[in-house]
């Protein structure tokens, strides 16, 4: 077991990267809120035409482009729209468009575990899932805590899937990092809670 504090985490990597949030629904709204208050100054929310989020995101300050734009522009896309919209969403919109090493993130397992998508070998792929629904994601962090949080890493293609996945966490919830190889535990370090790394199998 290892565990990964702070001082692990050079957070002003994340801070210069362009985040894509596809998605405003629960989670994609508690996801690109909370790093853009965190100091990610690139923050985009990617929208289908005509979406109905589309006004509470720029309500919010944030920048509303579609998915495909999106991921032409992107760093890290973190894919937060309905499992079942999002192979599709993939295959028309992402896979076409993300440029070789761009980080592809998601906040649940299913579309990857049972290969409706199925990433292209250059992107690293990795999970993010809060275990609690957005308003609770954002109101924990907006208290100076967060929720427990699962973290998996399915493609490596950079060598440090694990490095950007746990910067991107630093600014979504606060979060402690905590590698368990597979065994899923609860517990806190100091106020924080602890995020668990397993795998996309484990999270479904």
């Amino acid at each position: 077991m290892r565990v990964y504090y702070d001082r692990d985490a050079d957070v002003n990597l994340i801070k210069g990267c362009k985040v894509a949030v596809i998605g405003y629904g629960s989670q994609g709204h508690a996801h690109a809120n909370n790093l853009k208050d965190s100091g990610v100054a690139e923050v985009r929310v990617a929208l289908r035409p005509g979406s109905a989020s589309a006004e509470k995101a720029t309500g919010a300050g944030l920048e509303v482009v579609a998915p495909a734009e999106a991921a032409k522009w992107a760093d890290v896309a973190m894919v937060l729209v309905p499992d079942e919209l999002q192979a599709a969403l993939y295959r028309d919109d992402l896979a076409p468009n993300l440029r070789d090493g761009t980080a592809l993130a998601f906040a649940h397992g299913f579309n990857i575990h049972f290969n409706l998508i199925e990433p292209r070998p250059d992107l690293d792929v990795f999970m993010i899932a809060p275990k609690g629904p957005g308003h609770l994601v954002r109101s924990e962090y907006l208290g100076g805590t967060g929720v427990p949080c699962l973290l998996a890493v399915y493609q490596d293609a950079s060598g440090n899937a694990i490095g950007r996945a746990a910067k991107t966490l630093k600014h979504l919830e606060w979060f402690e990092v905590l590698e368990t190889r597979g065994h899923i535990v609860d517990g806190k370090v100091g106020h924080y809670q602890l995020v668990l790394k397993v795998g996309f199998r484990i999270e479904n």
